[in-house]
């Protein structure tokens, strides 16, 4: 391992270390006693690898925000029908509140991510920017998953008439932010949101 694969291993285990007590402290009551504490890194360490507390939160939110174990992560369909994407989207709340629950963080996974982005809204201006791009991607691969599941809206296999992908693909993407806040006390089979005629 080189030089700077050890500096990129030690700033990412610093980041993992960290990110549980950002997931669920107000950042103005984090100090860097309770990051060295939280890293078990002494404070010359961490600034050496970092410019400051607001550095260490900038990453370690982006972090978190930009990957599965976020619930609000856009995970892209492919080629996967409704009810295979469901499947994905249901391991993807699972692992996220596993990877909580190893913290002894036992909040619904819906509601950590809006206190982070709460809390990443008001140190990091342009996080907002981060939000809605998450949010359209996630509207449109729904839309995908819908598009890609054969008869869904033809009105002589199922009861939707006349629904837009768009429209189906808002529905699902609902019922799944509903599953976030309610986990582990949802259920998670796919939902049956045909139309009667």
């Amino acid at each position: 391992m080189n030089r700077q694969e050890r500096i990129m291993g030690t700033k990412q285990r610093i980041l993992e270390s960290v990110l549980p007590l950002f997931l669920v402290t107000n950042y103005e009551a984090i100090t860097i006693a309770l990051i060295e504490n939280a890293t078990g890194k002494t404070r010359g360490t961490i600034y050496k690898y970092f410019n400051n507390k607001e550095d260490i939160f900038c990453q370690a939110v982006l972090q978190y925000y930009n990957s599965p174990l976020n619930v609000l992560y856009s995970v892209e369909p492919h080629d996967r029908n409704i009810q295979s994407y469901w499947e994905v989207k249901m391991e993807q709340i699972q692992k996220a509140y596993g990877y909580l629950k190893n913290f002894g963080i036992f909040h619904d996974t819906l509601s950590i991510t809006h206190y982070i982005e709460m809390q990443a809204l008001r140190i990091i201006p342009w996080f907002r920017q981060v939000i809605i791009s998450q949010k359209l991607l996630n509207e449109r691969y729904w839309t995908q998953a819908v598009k890609n599941t054969p008869n869904l809206l033809d009105p002589k296999k199922t009861r939707c008439k006349k629904m837009p992908y768009q429209r189906l693909g808002e529905i699902y993407n609902g019922l799944y932010l509903k599953l976030c806040s309610m986990y582990p006390d949802g259920s998670f089979n796919l939902p049956d949101i045909t139309l009667n005629s």
